[in-house]
């Protein structure tokens, strides 16, 4: 096989694997799924407007100004954390800041996505889940 060849078929078999592992992957019985927010959108939602948390998204497509710690390290954005309630969103928020990764004085909130933990949310790394796509926020939960 020449190197491309060996690269390709690499490349494929990592893709099965991966696919096959997230068709697998263990998820937690949950009734909601629960992102992290700014506190702004507790307001915009209340004037009627759509606010989305998004899923993965290529390097190719992430805003320059996307914080690098949020992004994974090819460059791409692997989606909006997805917590099975409000208390585990909490306790990762608390994390967050505590590690500098969210700024301690930004004004952020817990709230309640559309949708349904085993459609729109899927595992990253054990016990790290993430939105599949793009998701409608649907009301503050804290």
């Amino acid at each position: 096989m020449s190197g491309t060849a060996e690269v390709r078929a690499l490349v494929a078999a990592a893709l099965s694997f991966a696919l096959a592992a997230c068709a697998t992957a263990p998820r937690p019985d949950c009734t909601g799924v629960y992102v992290i927010g700014d506190a702004s959108d507790a307001a915009a939602i209340a004037n009627g407007r759509h606010v989305m948390r998004s899923g993965p998204l290529p390097a190719r497509h992430v805003p320059q100004s996307a914080p690098r710690g949020a992004l994974e390290a090819d460059g791409s954005y692997a989606g909006a954390h997805a917590f099975c309630s409000v208390p585990d969103a909490k306790a990762a928020l608390a994390d967050e800041q505590a590690l500098g990764i969210a700024p301690p004085r930004r004004p952020l909130r817990i709230y309640q996505v559309a949708g349904s933990w085993a459609d729109d949310v899927y595992e990253l790394h054990p016990g790290e889940y993430r939105l599949r796509h793009a998701v409608q926020v649907v009301r503050a939960a804290d």
